[in-house]
């Protein structure tokens, strides 16, 4: 078996037609024998976090918005960030949290209104966002569709996730590795066996 590092981040290659993941970027987060699970990161759903679910604990401002993380598992809802102090997270990376605790959710409420309250028009680093649902691989299944030239791997690069608009994630992603997405030819990668 082929080990994926995590996280990491997976890039669809323009090969990649399932309209879930067509010009996207996963997080990759677990990676083992039995199957593989991580959250497209570059898609925002046109709704809010505004959610009853939420509002009886949260005070929870409207123009929150949500991620669509996968096309499994839509109802769970995950924050991820960087802020690296939540200890209740779900997985942790360093600085890097992916998490359903109050902290992070907290966490979420104040960036998001810090981020309006400042008069900058650049734009900012955003350490929260928050994701609904998540990609899951079954064994072998990502290995697969690595090797059919659907997906490249690349190092985990917060300023990608955190820093970047969402627009332009996909593009910048192949930037960074120095290439155009239109000039890759789909291969059988047969190191991969």
């Amino acid at each position: 078996m082929v080990q994926l590092s995590t996280p990491s981040l997976l890039v669809a290659l323009p090969s990649m037609t399932d309209p879930h993941f067509s010009r996207s970027i996963v997080l990759l987060v677990q990676h083992a024998r039995d199957g593989a699970m991580g959250y497209v990161i570059n898609r925002p759903l046109p709704s809010s976090m505004r959610d009853p679910s939420f509002q009886n604990r949260y005070k929870i401002p409207g123009h929150i918005p949500v991620w669509m993380g996968g096309p499994l598992a839509m109802n769970n809802g995950v924050v991820l960030h960087n802020e690296g102090r939540d200890v209740s997270a779900n997985f942790s990376f360093g600085k890097l949290r992916i998490s359903v605790s109050e902290e992070a959710i907290d966490g979420l409420i104040e960036s998001t209104e810090d981020e309006l309250q400042s008069e900058s028009l650049r734009p900012r680093h955003q350490p929260f966002r928050f994701i609904l649902g998540q990609a899951s691989w079954a064994p072998k299944q990502l290995e697969s569709e690595l090797k059919a030239g659907l997906w490249i791997q690349r190092p985990m690069d917060e300023k990608l996730v955190f820093s970047t608009p969402w627009q332009e994630i996909w593009s910048r992603a192949f930037d960074d590795l120095g290439i155009h997405p239109l000039d890759i030819k789909p291969i059988v990668q047969t190191y991969l066996n």
